[in-house]
């Protein structure tokens, strides 16, 4: 793939993200907009301070971490298993950063990949969440729509 590829797709990546979010902000019931809320607010938290100190890349990655821990006490206080494999790919993804930084052998495409593959499954599992949430919703309320 060439450097315009990844450019491609990382603008997919992100525009699922940003839908996932957005979904789920809107659709989701309370347990799915807390960690949609708490998920952007640690990222526009890292985006703030990356801006405002000049900071490097990696304020993004104490954002990832950041958002475990709202996330670890939502699936303890609510157990429901989209959110607990939320935070198992939050997790992995959190470990990731945590192996690239302690081993210089990983090359930047590896880790890219596996970031991104975490990324895309921790938001899969939100957007699951959402739908099962508006399904939840639409059987208690007998609507369809």
């Amino acid at each position: 793939m060439s450097a315009h590829d990844y450019r491609i797709l990382a603008v997919v990546v992100w525009g699922y993200w940003a839908g996932c979010l957005g979904l789920a902000l809107w659709r989701g019931d309370l347990r799915v907009r807390l960690v949609a809320g708490f998920a952007l607010g640690a990222f526009l938290l890292g985006l703030a301070v990356r801006q405002i100190w000049k900071g490097p890349a990696d304020w993004s990655n104490y954002a990832d971490a950041l958002v475990l821990i709202p996330m670890l006490a939502i699936v303890l206080r609510w157990p429901r298993p989209w959110l607990f494999w939320m935070c198992v790919f939050q997790l992995a993804t959190v470990g990731t950063y945590i192996a690239y930084e302690l081993d210089g052998s990983i090359g930047r495409l590896a880790y890219a990949t596996a970031v991104n593959t975490w990324g895309v499954l921790c938001q899969s599992a939100l957007l699951y969440g959402t739908f099962e949430a508006d399904r939840w919703r639409r059987a208690r309320t007998g609507t369809v729509v």
